[in-house]
């Protein structure tokens, strides 16, 4: 049986709506295109937010101590210290830090004559292992890659210049945001609703102490796990009777240690490789420790003095700093976890309630 009739469908569009649509493609197109362009300048703003945040304790402690009660002179004084800190931190660790990497390559020979003459640890390790072919390649490599150095000398001069001059450019925000920071809070808590403005304080200052308790906590964290490496360093070290710079190494760990979950494993790498160089069984003694340290350190001191500032599962942390480092490196995983933080918080604050599970029978899989 056939059917002859047939059903059309019409859609009309009127001219305001066509207009409509391509004016919301456009705005939202010339949008994502203008923030790419100043993706970086936010992510600057965002690092010196965070900075201001961090240091604010400190300078509002500052600012109680001081005669006159003046916030710029407390945040004077606290970059000051911060500076000098940095300078010293800088002027003890580098020079002996370059003058290793010099022993090291020292160390390394650079071609056949050299690799059957030197008796070094890496020339054992590599003998040991059978792994001269793949060495020789290497090199061969390395030498050819010398010979376009100018231009990457070039390259790398710029991308130094460029994170100087970004580095220079946060201190000034941070500066600027610790003095005139609290006047935006005041004049933002002004333009709220009555009706909501005390529950918008007290979100605020939960991701305040949040933030503030992320940043002290990880320092401490740091500065033990740097201070437990200086002393096997020097103690490894004196044990095989062998030279390194355990100053230089513990500022390694403490520094990348900052980094939240996979910061003292990459610490951890490093000094290991360093020590390989020197020392096989000061390498696989390092190894050890760091081993052990991490059991110790994951099993203590990260649960106390983290957990109860951002109360986020182990799984979300180590979310949190993967995508902070894919977006912006090292800066970004130090405040992936801040930030995840605030998140939460805001989330149980605004949306507790409908994201409360209607259901409490447990789902086993």
């Amino acid at each position: 049986m056939k059917n002859n009739s047939s059903d059309k469908i019409t859609v009309t569009f009127d001219t305001k709506t066509v207009v409509r649509v391509i004016a919301i493609a456009a705005i939202t197109f010339v949008g994502f295109a203008f923030i790419s362009k100043i993706s970086f300048a936010l992510q600057l703003i965002f690092v010196s937010a965070f900075l201001a945040i961090a240091l604010n304790p400190a300078v509002s402690w500052i600012k109680k101590q001081l005669p006159n009660k003046s916030r710029v002179t407390a945040t004077a004084v606290a970059y000051s210290i911060v500076i000098t800190v940095l300078l010293s931190f800088f002027i003890v660790i580098v020079p002996p830090f370059v003058n290793q990497l010099a022993d090291l390559f020292n160390e390394i020979p650079l071609d056949i004559q050299d690799f059957q003459n030197q008796d070094t640890a890496i020339v054992n390790f590599i003998e040991s292992n059978n792994l001269t072919d793949q060495y020789t390649e290497i090199i061969g490599e390395v030498k050819n890659n010398l010979k376009n150095i100018t231009g990457r000398a070039i390259t790398t001069a710029t991308t130094v210049g460029s994170g100087i001059i970004a580095f220079v450019t946060v201190l000034v925000m941070t500066f600027m945001m610790l003095i005139e920071g609290p006047r935006w809070v005041q004049r933002l808590v002004a333009l709220q609703p009555k009706s909501k403005v005390e529950k918008r304080i007290s979100v605020m200052k939960d991701m305040y102490r949040m933030v503030t308790g992320y940043v002290n906590g990880q320092l401490l964290i740091a500065s033990i796990a740097a201070s437990f490496a200086f002393f096997a360093l020097i103690i490894a070290s004196t044990v095989f009777n062998v030279t390194v710079n355990p100053v230089a190494l513990a500022a390694i760990v403490g520094l990348i240690g900052l980094i939240p979950m996979i910061g003292n494993t990459i610490a951890a790498i490093i000094v290991v490789i360093f020590c390989l160089f020197v020392s096989l069984p000061l390498a696989i003694t390092m190894a050890i420790f760091f081993l052990l340290y991490q059991q110790i350190e994951n099993a203590t001191l990260q649960p106390y003095i983290q957990a109860k500032y951002n109360e986020l599962t182990p799984l979300t942390v180590f979310i949190a700093a993967i995508i902070g480092v894919s977006v912006a490196g090292f800066i970004g995983a130090l405040v992936a976890i801040p930030v995840a933080g605030c998140m939460r918080i805001f989330v149980k604050a605004y949306y507790g309630d409908k994201l409360a599970p209607r259901n409490t029978e447990k789902i086993s899989i």
